[in-house]
């Protein structure tokens, strides 16, 4: 993991939370990135020029830990959330230590169905950054082969489209499955203690809401 001076990003408001757990993925295609970073210098675009790129972000605490680590000891897994209305969430987890950081993606967003047709054949470029107010990010690669990527891929296609209102209208039991901390297995032997989730959220989703904890109580069925 590098740090980088990009400079189209924070996309993401500094939290007035002290260590938030929740926070918004963006996802861009090549043509978005193109536009982002016109403003930046040649050499930083052309880090990012031509790739897929997905941002998100974890507390401060565990960006320092990221950032002194630099990859050596991070571990990185792909997982397939799926939900009793027969949705499917990609999950790209992350974890150093006892922390985890998961990235998750709907199967049933169009943007993500054709990032995944790029991811599951070339590497795409990601950006983390702290949650907190010093606006600090890193830029790398992803952790993971395209050929990961080949199993959510193919779970698109077996999704039921004409259910998109169901699947958002348990998005917030989603949210809440997704910030337990058994949710994914360990992936360095060590227990889970502390996890961030940074969620692209689907089309019509209503993130105030969806970010209330108190809107995220119950409890369901879920398999992965």
């Amino acid at each position: 993991m590098n740090q980088s001076g990009l400079s189209a990003f924070p996309f993401l408001k500094p939290s007035i939370k002290t260590k938030p757990q929740l926070h918004t993925a963006v996802l861009m295609n090549p043509q978005e990135v193109d536009l982002a970073f016109r403003v930046d210098m040649v050499d930083q675009r052309q880090l990012v020029l031509g790739h897929w790129l997905l941002t998100g972000a974890v507390n401060q605490e565990l960006f320092a830990k990221l950032r002194v680590d630099s990859g050596k000891n991070t571990f990185a897994g792909l997982e397939i959330l799926c939900t009793p209305a027969g949705a499917a969430y990609a999950i790209v987890c992350s974890q150093l230590g006892q922390f985890q950081h998961r990235h998750t993606l709907a199967l049933y967003e169009n943007k993500v169905i054709d990032f995944l047709s790029s991811a599951s054949r070339v590497p795409f470029k990601m950006i983390l950054e702290s949650s907190g107010r010093t606006g600090e990010r890193m830029l790398y690669n992803s952790p993971l082969p395209p050929e990961e990527f080949f199993r959510a891929q193919s779970m698109c296609q077996t999704i039921d489209f004409e259910k998109r209102s169901e699947f958002i209208l348990e998005l917030p039991w989603v949210i809440k499955h997704l910030t337990t901390l058994s949710m994914m297995p360990s992936m360095n032997g060590e227990s889970v203690q502390e996890v961030d989730v940074s969620i692209l959220l689907p089309h019509q989703a209503n993130a105030s809401s969806l970010f209330d904890e108190r809107s995220a109580q119950g409890d369901s069925s879920y398999r992965h």
